[in-house]
Order: structure tokens, then sequence, then C-alpha cells
């Protein structure tokens, strides 16, 4: 029996339905293991539609949508975890394209632009768990050996996250947190 992530890396390849993958399974895939269980994807707006389609032959339905995050969940027959689409604008798609790490079975943005889409979710209002976020971003700093040092690391930071960011990262590092 074949893993969900391969399911879901084999839709991608035999339909062409673009993605990276984000979240907890990605902060594994860049190195730093954590448990989750749903998959978070983030996909070009453009093909949310071809992707609502491919996912319901794999009886998954669609319980919450907004502009930007569509939420899928599969028939409660089915035993498999809950499938979360981040729709961002094609370019900033492309762009991410651009970072990614060749994860298998599916690519990641690569650390640094995951990082930026951590803090980006984190000054989400409605975002739940923040601390989970940081968490990673912290990790992945470490596991990594990011630098705040390096201007275009420190820029990203700051662009996505603020002086905060920066504030927290720093202390981080030096709290060994």
């Amino acid at each position: 029996m074949e893993s969900f992530l391969t399911t879901v890396a084999r839709l991608m390849a035999e339909k062409e339905l673009p993605a990276l993958m984000i979240g907890g399974h990605a902060v594994t895939a860049l190195g730093h293991p954590r448990a989750t269980f749903d998959l978070d994807l983030v996909i070009p707006r453009s093909s949310a539609a071809r992707w609502k389609d491919e996912l319901a032959k794999l009886r998954y339905h669609l319980f919450a949508e907004s502009p930007n995050f569509h939420q899928y969940e599969a028939s409660h027959e089915l035993p498999l975890p809950p499938l979360d689409l981040m729709l961002v604008d094609d370019a900033i798609f492309h762009t991410l394209e651009l970072t990614k790490s060749n994860s298998s079975p599916i690519a990641t943005p690569g650390v640094i632009a995951m990082i930026a889409l951590k803090l980006h979710a984190i000054h989400q209002p409605t975002r739940e768990n923040v601390e989970k976020d940081w968490s990673d971003v912290f990790a992945l700093v470490k596991a990594h050996h990011l630098s705040l040092d390096e201007p275009g690391f420190s820029a990203i930071i700051l662009k996505h996250g603020g002086a905060t960011a920066i504030e927290r990262i720093s202390a981080s590092l030096i709290g060994g947190n």
C-alpha cells in the first residue's frame, strides 16, 4: 500500500497539478521532524478548480473555503488525513517554485521561503497556535545554520515578520530555544 504522500505525488504528476508541500510535512522534510497529520499544499490559484475535481475522485470534499484557503476532508469511510490547500497568485507560486527543495515524494519551498511563509502565517488574524509556527521557524533557522548577520536572510525576516521576528529569532539563537 502506498503512502498518502506518494498517492498525492502520483496524482500531481499524472494530472499535472502544480503544488509544493508546506506545513508540518514540509518542516520535517526540511530537517526538523515533528508530528503532523494533515497535508498542507500551496498551489497556484488558477489550478484550484482542477484540484477540487481530482480530489473529489479520491472521495475528498471541500468543507471550508476562503479566498486563500480550501480545506478538504476524506469521506468518513476512508481513514485519510485532511488536506489543506493554500491558494496564491500564479506569480507567487512561480517564485516559490524557483526556491524548491526536491524532497520526496513532494517538493517543498526552499527553507528561507518556508520561513517567510511561516512568518506570513503568524501575522494572519485568524491563525491559531502561532507558537507552533514560531517553533518551526526557530528549528529551521537552527537546522540550516542560518544567520541574521546575512543581509539577504535578515531582509526577508524583516519583510515578512518585522522587527519582532528579528528579536524573537535572535533570542531563540541566544537562548537555545
